[in-house]
């Protein structure tokens, strides 16, 4: 995810890259665009979803799911920190999840059929960030309980960094500026 949201905002929250990609290729970007923020959406949701779903009920990998698991009789100091971070977690992810739901992974009738929805509006790059710092949080709190060590969560670039392809597009770029690339970021 961080990886994702690293990209996502060298891209598209510098308007000389904006300006790179409209003069590129910039159906294409805008499409990269799309894709960056529907990933991020749906990751963050994955991880914020109920420990359980579907008929017969199955279990998800979430982190709701990493509480319950925890014993309560071993470990119940560290559960009860846990639930209530994952508890903040899933309350300031809300408004993802219920984009996700109705917009991204399901067509709920009233949101698809107006001409622009509004249920995205509040979802901003700082609130991902701040999701994130969040998970980063939980997970390290558990990890810590049981390994004494922690996890730098961070964009780690394994195939090369996203400025190293905006230098490729900089040294290639023939010109023309009059093409929009995506909404930009907020």
């Amino acid at each position: 995810m961080h990886d994702v949201l690293h990209a996502l905002v060298s891209l598209y929250a510098n308007s000389d890259v904006v300006a790179l990609l409209n003069s590129t290729s910039p159906a294409f970007f805008v499409l990269v665009q799309e894709m960056l923020v529907d990933n991020l959406i749906l990751s963050v949701a994955r991880m914020t979803d109920k420990p359980e779903s579907g008929h017969p009920p199955q279990a998800n990998l979430t982190l709701s799911r990493l509480v319950l698991e925890l014993s309560d009789q071993k470990h119940s100091r560290l559960r009860a920190r846990l639930a209530t971070k994952c508890q903040r977690i899933e309350k300031l992810s809300r408004p993802i999840r219920s984009y996700r739901h109705k917009v991204l992974a399901h067509a709920d009738r009233a949101e698809r059929l107006r001409s622009n929805t509004r249920l995205g509006k509040n979802i901003t790059i700082s609130l991902v960030r701040r999701i994130l710092e969040k998970m980063a949080d939980f997970l390290n709190t558990f990890d810590y309980a049981f390994t004494k060590g922690e996890t730098a969560y961070q964009p780690i670039g394994l195939f090369g960094d996203v400025s190293d392809f905006v230098s490729f597009l900089q040294k290639t770029d023939k010109g023309g500026t009059d093409r929009n690339v995506g909404r930009g970021l907020s």
